[in-house]
C-alpha cells in the first residue's frame, strides 16, 4: 500500500509513494488473434480500423476534457458486440500518444476475457481486491505496453455483482484517480440485457458507453439497453464491425 513521506513541511501534505507494480507482457499473437491493434504491422495491415480507433479515442477524450470525466463504464445489449476488443484497441490508442495513463479493468467476471484477449500470463485477480484479500498493487499490473496498466481475472468468478456493489470497488477508482490524476478509467462490463452489474456500476461511474454490432445487434437490444440505463449518463453508441475487421465508427449522443 501507498506510504506518506516524512520529508514535507508545516502543513504541506506529504508526497505518497506507491508501490511498482509488476509488469507483464503483451502477447503479440494473442493479439493478432483477437483482432487487437499492438504492433505497427498491425496497424499498417489495417488502416481504417486504425484511423476508426483514433477517431474514437479523440471523441472519448474530447467529452473527458469538457466534462472533467474520469471513468468510463463501457456495455452492450448482448453477447458477443465486440466491447472488449473496442475497448482494448481504443485503450492502446489511448496509450499511444503518451499523455494519459489508461487503466482497463475487466469487470465481466463472470466472462473474462482481457487477460486471454492480450496472452497476459497469471495474475491476481481483481476479485481478490473486491473480496479484501489483495491490495490494488497485487492486482493491477503495468503491461509492456507504456501507460497502459490492466486489472481483471483470468477465471470466471461467482457473485461478482454483489462484489461490485461493494465499498472496495470505489476504493480501487480512488486509487487510481489518485495514483494517475490525470489518467482514465475504461470498465469492460458485462451486456445490460443479460446480467445486473452494469447497473451496479453505472451510478458509480462518470458515464458509460454502449457497443453495438452492426449487422447483429437488434434495434429492440439497443432500446432495451438504453431504457435500462435512462436514469445514468449514456456518452455515446459505439457501432462496431465491418466485413472483415472491428471497425468503430462513434455516433453522439449527450457528450
Amino acid at each position: 500500500m501507498p506510504s506518506l513521506s516524512s520529508s514535507a513541511g508545516p502543513g504541506r501534505q506529504a508526497p505518497v509513494h506507491y508501490a511498482p507494480l509488476r509488469t507483464v507482457d503483451i502477447s503479440a499473437a494473442a493479439c493478432e488473434q483477437n483482432r487487437v491493434l499492438l504492433t505497427d504491422e498491425q496497424l499498417r495491415a489495417f488502416p481504417q480500423a486504425s484511423a476508426a480507433y483514433r477517431l474514437l479515442r479523440s471523441k472519448l477524450q474530447q467529452g473527458v476534457k469538457r466534462n472533467g470525466w474520469f471513468s468510463i463504464g463501457v456495455s452492450s445489449p448482448t453477447p458477443d458486440d465486440g466491447k472488449t476488443t473496442t475497448i482494448l484497441n481504443v485503450a492502446l490508442s489511448i496509450a499511444r500518444e503518451k499523455q494519459r495513463t489508461v487503466c482497463v479493468l475487466d469487470l465481466d467476471m463472470r466472462n473474462p476475457s482481457i487477460f486471454r484477449y492480450f496472452g497476459l500470463p497469471d495474475t491476481r485477480s481483481i476479485a481478490d481486491y473486491l473480496q479484501g484479500d489483495a491490495t490494488a498493487e497485487d492486482v493491477i499490473v503495468q503491461t509492456s505496453v507504456p501507460n497502459l496498466v490492466v486489472a481483471g481475472t483470468a477465471n470466471p468468478v461467482e457473485s461478482a455483482s454483489e462484489m461490485l456493489a461493494g465499498p472496495r470497488f470505489e476504493q480501487l477508482l480512488e486509487y487510481i484517480r489518485d495514483r494517475w490524476p490525470d489518467g482514465i478509467v475504461l470498465l469492460d462490463l458485462p451486456p445490460v440485457n443479460v446480467t445486473d452489474e452494469a447497473l451496479v456500476v453505472a451510478p458509480r461511474v462518470d458515464a458509460m458507453l454502449l457497443v453495438v454490432s452492426e449487422g447483429k445487434t437488434q434495434r429492440s437490444d439497443l432500446a432495451r439497453a438504453l431504457d435500462v440505463l435512462s436514469d445514468f449518463r449514456v456518452a455515446g453508441v459505439i457501432i462496431n464491425r465491418s466485413s472483415d475487421f472491428h471497425v468503430a465508427k462513434y455516433d453522439n449522443y449527450t457528450m
